[in-house]
């Protein structure tokens, strides 16, 4: 078995409470409410900065060029087409975000954040592993069987369900597959369900 799937297969029963998320629920049904959205397109802004500022650790800590390269890209999309579709969803939204919706999330950014100046490299690898697993898993089931609204949830479910991101979470496994041996996989685990703790905390703080 390596890293990646022993990492998937210790968490398993925190990414099953992270899938069963209020806001994974909703969406998937198509019930979640224009506030609530709003505040999600508010905090998930937001949290596209620290993405890339962990990206941007990772470029620093790349082991090598196609490391390099990757996190790069990362970097330009975050800063261009990600900001380009917050932008303009928020913009086109019906209702605006409640005052101090981002606020409410910072978990997140902490945890991000503070176990990347820990860890480095191999902490941003495990934790953007985490997240977007649990992103690919609940977007594709929602893109697949769900009933998610046309628009800007749509796009943004169907983004996290197509080849393009399904190749980068698999990216991702290869990273953590190659980590080092002497990063216990104890510790590999812990940055894993911290990470998806947090992703809990954020999408539960979009609903007040």
């Amino acid at each position: 078995m390596s890293r990646s799937e022993q990492i998937l297969d210790d968490a398993a029963p925190t990414m099953e409470r992270a899938l069963r998320m209020r806001f994974v629920r909703e969406v998937t049904a198509g019930t979640i409410s224009d506030p609530d959205f709003a505040d999600y397109l508010e905090i998930e802004a937001e949290f596209v900065e620290t993405a890339t500022r962990l990206h941007g650790l990772a470029v620093w800590g790349a082991p090598n060029r196609t490391a390099l390269e990757r996190n790069a890209r990362a970097v330009h999309a975050l800063t261009t087409s990600q900001a380009d579709y917050f932008r303009d969803a928020r913009a086109a939204w019906p209702v605006p975000a409640r005052p101090g919706a981002a606020q409410r999330a910072g978990v997140l950014s902490r945890y991000a954040l503070d176990v990347a100046r820990e860890g480095g490299y191999p902490a941003v690898m495990t934790m953007l592993f985490a997240a977007e697993r649990l992103y690919l898993t609940w977007c594709t089931r929602a893109h697949e069987s769900g009933t998610v609204p046309d628009g800007a949830i749509s796009a943004w479910v169907s983004l996290h369900a197509d080849q393009a991101f399904r190749d980068g979470v698999r990216a991702l496994a290869a990273e953590v597959d190659a980590l080092p041996d002497e990063i216990p996989q104890e510790r590999l685990t812990r940055w894993f369900t911290g990470m998806l703790e947090a992703e809990i905390a954020f999408h539960d703080a979009v609903f007040g």
